[in-house]
């Protein structure tokens, strides 16, 4: 055994900043618009609760259902990254960050529940899940 390494990383792990950090993710409240046909899109929304001492980013998206998930703007513009901030809830909505499901590979119906893994950059991947709901007329 080569205690070198070992030694090395001892002031690291003893150092104030490393103790400190802590990372406290969690994903709730999530919901999908369902859908009446296959291989078209959706939306999807999550509330994402960073509870820890440090800033998260959320790097990235998958939902299986959908043969392409994105995390979005607003207007529908891809997002590399959304910050979420140490101690606060970042909410999606259709008006603010969410997810575009495109390619559906099968319907979203009424009370069907999806499983999207959600990717950070400090807390790794999250399983999060989206309870579908009706979609809102369209104006």
């Amino acid at each position: 055994m080569k205690l070198r390494p070992l030694l090395l990383a001892l002031p690291l792990l003893a150092s104030p900043t490393f103790a400190l950090a802590e990372i406290d993710v969690t994903l709730d409240h999530g919901s999908v618009w369902q859908t009446k046909k296959v291989n078209v899109r959706t939306e999807g929304f999550i509330q994402i609760h960073n509870k820890g001492s440090d800033t998260d980013v959320l790097t990235g998206v998958s939902c299986s259902i959908a043969g392409d998930s994105k995390l979005v703007d607003a207007t529908g513009k891809p997002l590399e990254g959304l910050t979420i901030p140490a101690g606060q809830t970042v909410t999606f909505s259709a008006d603010g960050p969410h997810l575009l499901l495109r390619h559906l590979r099968y319907t979203v119906d009424y009370g069907s529940i999806l499983p999207c893994a959600f990717t950070f950059q400090e807390a790794g991947d999250l399983l999060g899940y989206l309870n579908a709901a009706p979609a809102p007329e369209k104006k």
